[in-house]
């Protein structure tokens, strides 16, 4: 797999790119369209750290959230998706997730 020189694979970059660009104004629909292509990109590739923060994310499109929160859930998943190391890594970005929902 090739990856970025610093932060996630460069397959996710085009999901990432679309969802920090339409953060803080882009429809719902767009933005969940772009959250699930990268789970499923996610899960074929066994990165389990970036399920709570897709599950965070997906909470808080729901609730109607964008702007700051939302672009600092996407920093937290572009971490997750970055992470490369043996062993799952889901409770610690679980617990960023809860902190920065938290405020």
């Amino acid at each position: 797999m090739i990856e970025a020189v610093v932060g996630a694979p460069v397959e996710f970059e085009s999901g990432l790119a679309a969802l920090r660009r339409a953060s803080g104004r882009g429809p719902v629909r767009h933005l969940a369209a772009e959250v699930e292509g990268i789970r499923r990109l996610a899960a074929a590739q066994g990165l389990v750290g970036a399920a709570p923060v897709i599950r965070a994310i997906d909470s808080a499109l729901a609730r109607g959230e964008r702007g700051a929160l939302l672009q600092g859930l996407v920093v937290i998943l572009e971490d997750a998706l970055a992470q490369r190391e043996p062993g799952d890594s889901s409770s610690v970005y679980a617990a960023a997730c809860s902190v920065r929902l938290a405020g």
